[in-house]
């Protein structure tokens, strides 16, 4: 659930009103690992910690170096397959983000690519290769294996083709995809929106004109004839000695109205509440640990609504039961009465408008960011629910139903 935003939409700039005494500015790039060159992988990576770098930039000697030390900014970074997030954290104060719009500034710039802030930055990640390197495995073969082989490369980049990028490789993407058109700012702050924009756009002005491509798509619960019903399994070993089973069902992202986003939950509730049943019933019943649906998007094309189910021990019959999950959801028959009991169970969410935090809020922006539109309800949408809520019937679960379960199924199982 997020709060009730304004934003410049045609600019992307995002502004939720909070009134915490940090203010936390998320800058969002569209290019990760998969708009990476052949050969480059890690170059996305790498340009990350080349933006965060900027302190090594600017001598300590200076007057703006001591401006800059003196905002406290903490920040850090995320990479992933389409999208690179930078985040910035400082006390709200009108003087801190004048320093802040200063430092994007540098940032964007890519004079920030000096032999130093390279050297340094492809030296950080290459450690993080290492040291990290069977959980980067267990994680590059799980994408490998759901988007068949179609996904072969890692955020965290290659080891050896991280060696191999030069300081034009660097300068080349940051010239190409960190630019206001390619990117979105969203600021939680309960400084003014007019004044933080009017400071953004005398510092960067490209902001002000550049608007931001986005992604649309039609929605519909029955287009599943290109979808190919399919089920295989990998195992692999976890890098943590966790017990994860991880049933994954792809298919193309849709935009979905209210009432398919309401229905969306309501088949999520009922699901869970089903599994949880069936696990109970079953010689897992006191090994299982949790129970989990969520949805998670690698690409326009490889989107995923995931089941997982943890457990403290298990036995060499695992798979066969991940695959009686499978056979179970699939014979799943929704009644008046389960949908009924389902609607009452999320009734109180309804009314009990919780404060998101700022993950959950971002979260549900970053989807509005890629996909042009929140995936989650928003709060100025809770006039609409409980009317919408009363018009759903099982008719429209069993339509989400058949449109997920006709998607190719994944099943992940780490021990």
């Amino acid at each position: 659930m997020a709060p009730k935003l304004s934003f410049h939409q045609e600019n992307n700039i995002f502004f939720v009103n909070d009134q915490c005494e940090e203010t936390l500015v998320i800058v969002c790039i569209k290019a990760g690992c998969g708009q990476e060159p052949i050969g480059k992988n890690g170059i996305a990576h790498l340009v990350e910690h080349i933006c965060l770098s900027y302190r090594h930039y600017i001598p300590t000697s200076t007057i703006r170096f001591k401006i800059f030390n003196r905002v406290c900014l903490r920040s850090s970074g995320i990479t992933n397959y389409g999208q690179t997030i930078l985040l910035f954290s400082f006390s709200s104060h009108m003087d801190n983000i004048y320093t802040f719009h200063q430092i994007l500034k540098v940032v964007l710039d890519t004079t920030i690519i000096t032999k130093e802030t390279f050297e340094k930055s492809k030296s950080e990640i290459l450690t993080e290769c290492k040291q990290k390197a069977s959980q980067w495995y267990w994680q590059q073969d799980i994408i490998s294996f759901i988007t068949d082989r179609q996904i072969n490369e890692l955020p965290v980049g290659n080891e050896d083709e991280i060696a191999s990028l030069k300081m034009r490789d660097a300068i080349t993407f940051l010239q190409k995809y960190y630019i206001p058109n390619n990117m979105a700012l969203v600021y939680f702050s309960g400084l003014q929106m007019k004044d933080i924009l009017s400071n953004l756009y005398q510092e960067i002005p490209g902001f002000e004109t550049g608007i931001s491509k986005r992604l649309n798509y039609n929605a519909s619960f029955n287009d599943t004839k290109n979808q190919k019903c399919s089920l295989s399994v990998c195992r692999l070993e976890h890098p943590s000695y966790h017990n994860v089973v991880e049933i994954y069902y792809q298919y193309s992202y849709k935009s979905l109205n209210l009432k398919s986003k309401i229905t969306r939950m309501l088949y999520e509730a009922v699901t869970k509440k089903s599994i949880d049943e069936y696990v109970s019933a079953s010689p897992y019943a006191h090994r299982c640990s949790g129970i989990s649906v969520t949805d998670k998007h690698v690409s326009a094309n490889l989107y995923y609504v995931v089941f997982s189910l943890s457990f403290t021990t298990i036995d060499d019959t695992l798979s066969r039961f991940a695959e009686n999950v499978v056979n179970f959801l699939n014979h799943l028959l929704i009644t008046e009465e389960i949908l009924q009991a389902s609607k009452e169970n999320i009734s109180p969410f309804f009314y009990e408008q919780e404060e998101p935090n700022r993950v959950q809020t971002f979260q549900n922006l970053s989807c509005h960011i890629f996909y042009g539109e929140p995936i989650h309800i928003t709060t100025n949408q809770y006039s609409q629910l409980k009317e919408l809520i009363d018009q759903i019937e099982v008719s429209d679960l069993m339509d989400y139903r058949e449109w997920i379960l006709n998607a190719p199924c994944k099943i992940v199982i780490s021990t």
